[in-house]
């Protein structure tokens, strides 16, 4: 009995151990699941609020404020007690007011403004005879001056035919010698019947008023004149062709300056080998350093090939976006990179819903940065002073905010949006940093962005290029439209002269028919 037992005892003892470890191996199991699913709830609950964040700012981008201003002041310095963690950095309270640079002052809404030249009609109202009269002793009332009011009336723009008279002449004595006829002064089209302000005035009203060429049609027949849509794109092409020495001299004075500014915007491009019938094409700007110089080019792609074309050859500083594509020209040191703190302020901005603490100091010390830029544009400071100016207050502002967010970094998620607010800007430390080093190199790329507002209004109008050859000719147009733009000139108006004058003007003096040289030719005047 006593063995029975023990066997029995001993049996028991080894069905309870297989039973303890296959409870192990199902409570690791169980562990390993609720593993799994703690790290899929916590990817799942990070993707929404990615998709949260996300549609936050399609909402905001559809019905907020476009500013980014903020109004807030975050206390200084962080709080932190055991680990020492690096200080945010020291920033004064800046004013309150827009802090993005600006180029022009805003006019004031509902203020009408008259130019001097402007043509006037004099109107005299006469008074009827019991007005002349005194109703007190009926002599006759003496004029003693006048009232006058002023009215702005609008009369269309009409067409005129302009007939170019050429007398025939003949020797009476030497009839076989034929007639002679004056020679044909030179024409933008060789056998078209658009004279040059037509032509500028189709050009104009396409790319700077935004209006696409069937409304112009709608528009001349309205008048009385009826031009087919196709006649008028015919026209575009073969004045982008006569105007491309110009855009070519634009190109050698923005590249030769050295400092070139750049970014890009899709178009839609007309493709019926495409299965859509369509396809995205997209415009380039680059801008010089002097207002004006102002050059655009289209590709089919957004590849690496179109900078690479447009800057060969070229050697100075080159501000852009972050976009990869331009990573290859700046390999061999020929291209200095210099980055756009507009693009790193605005990731901050959009982080401050779901981090406002942290975003919020960044975006206070980017707005003291942006406080020394205007003040030193304010005070008119030469390159070499704001060089000064930057080294003694805007660089050891941008190392302690970029050492703060170097310390920050650990603490956040680096797919959430300030993770990558952070690792956007130390990623990026060199260039966004690079125009403290030189007076002549502007904090952000803001110019860019305002040039290409210029194709974005017009996307929303002529909706789509004809095809690609449509695109380049687009792009040859907003070389000079939007030149003419940035310097306040009126774009008809340098269109009409320079179709005049291109037929005569040889190219060694090519320059003097870019915007920039005929603003300049009209200043002194």
């Amino acid at each position: 009995m006593g063995e029975e037992s023990g066997t029995d005892l001993a049996r028991e003892i080894e069905r309870l151990k297989v039973e303890l470890a296959t409870s192990h191996a199902a409570f690791e199991d169980v562990a390993l699941r609720c593993a799994t699913l703690e790290r899929d709830k916590a990817a799942l609950e990070l993707k929404l609020a990615d998709a949260l964040h996300r549609l936050s700012l399609l909402l905001h981008a559809q019905y907020g404020r476009r500013s980014e201003r903020y109004e807030g002041h975050p206390e200084l310095p962080f709080p932190g007690e055991e680990s020492e963690p690096v200080p945010p950095p020291h920033v004064d309270e800046a004013p309150d007011e827009e802090y993005e640079e600006v180029g022009k002052k805003r006019r004031r809404r509902g203020v009408t403004r008259l130019r001097g030249d402007l043509p006037r009609e004099r109107v005299v109202i006469e008074p009827s005879d019991e007005e002349r009269l005194c109703p007190c002793c009926g002599e006759e009332r003496v004029a003693i001056g006048e009232e006058i009011t002023e009215l702005l009336d609008y009369r269309p723009a009409s067409f005129v035919i302009r007939e170019i008279v050429r007398p025939k002449l003949v020797c009476r004595k030497h009839e076989e010698a034929g007639v002679t006829v004056p020679a044909l002064p030179s024409r933008p089209i060789g056998k078209g019947m658009a004279a040059e302000g037509l032509l500028a005035q189709v050009v104009t009203a396409k790319y700077r008023d935004h209006l696409p060429l069937y409304r112009q049609a709608g528009i001349y027949r309205r008048q009385g004149v009826e031009i087919a849509e196709s006649t008028m794109g015919d026209w575009v092409r073969d004045v982008a062709v006569e105007l491309s020495p110009v855009v070519a001299e634009v190109r050698r004075q923005a590249l030769a300056s050295g400092y070139v500014r750049t970014d890009d915007t899709p178009i839609t491009v007309l493709d019926r080998a495409h299965p859509k019938g369509s396809k995205r094409g997209f415009l380039w700007v680059y801008l010089g350093a002097e207002q004006g110089d102002c050059l655009f080019d289209f590709t089919a792609g957004r590849s690496r090939d179109g900078p690479a074309r447009v800057l060969e050859g070229y050697e100075g500083h080159l501000q852009a976006d972050a976009y990869g594509g331009y990573d290859s020209l700046y390999k061999d040191g020929r291209i200095v990179e210099v980055g756009c703190m507009a693009h790193a302020r605005r990731r901050f901005v959009e982080a401050m819903e779901v981090d406002p603490e942290r975003s919020a100091i960044a975006v206070q010390v980017l707005r003291e940065l942006y406080g020394i830029e205007r003040h030193a544009k304010d005070e008119g400071m030469t390159a070499e002073e704001r060089r000064a100016l930057r080294q003694a207050e805007s660089h050891p502002l941008f190392e302690e905010l970029c050492n703060w967010l170097g310390a920050e970094q650990d603490q956040v998620l680096p797919q959430s949006p300030i993770g990558k607010a952070i690792g956007y800007m130390l990623r990026h430390r060199s260039a966004l940093g690079r125009y403290i080093e030189n007076g002549r190199l502007e904090i952000d790329n803001n110019r860019s962005e305002r040039a290409m507002r210029q194709v974005a209004v017009g996307r929303k109008n002529w909706l789509f290029a004809g095809s690609e050859a449509g695109g380049e000719r687009a792009a040859t147009l907003y070389s000079l439209v939007v030149g003419c733009w940035e310097l306040g000139v009126d774009p008809f108006a340098y269109l009409r002269e320079v179709l005049e004058r291109l037929g005569t003007t040889p190219s060694s003096e090519i320059a003097r028919l870019t915007p920039r040289g005929w603003a300049a030719e009209q200043a002194a005047i």
